[in-house]
């Protein structure tokens, strides 16, 4: 069985088209959920701030857009000093932040 893992690196909060410009899950969630996945970008901030955040030393301040990349530092931060930082999430987990938001989306 393979195992898939998806890589949140630190740079792509400071760019515009990081994590695969906001689709980071698109695919992972259509194929394992249909119609029934939540919003990829939601899911997105949530793995961000749930695995790659905690794996940066000093706190980002970061800042949610509505296009492209939906979770980025703010105008006055920098990754310069952690850009190489990097954590791999097993599909599970992302399936996993999907479930908990589906669930917490419903009335």
């Amino acid at each position: 069985m393979t195992r898939i893992e998806y890589r949140l690196h630190a740079f792509d909060l400071a760019s515009r088209r990081g994590f695969a410009d906001g689709n980071m899950f698109g695919h992972l969630l259509r194929e394992k959920l249909g119609k029934f996945a939540p919003d990829k970008r939601a899911v997105l901030v949530e793995c961000v701030k749930r695995y790659l955040m905690p794996a940066i030393p000093r706190r980002l301040i970061t800042t949610l857009s509505r296009t492209h990349n939906p979770i980025r530092i703010a105008d006055t931060e920098t990754v310069d000093d952690v850009e190489d930082i990097t954590v791999a999430i097993p599909e599970d987990l992302v399936l996993k932040v999907a479930a908990e938001l589906s669930s917490m989306q419903k009335p």
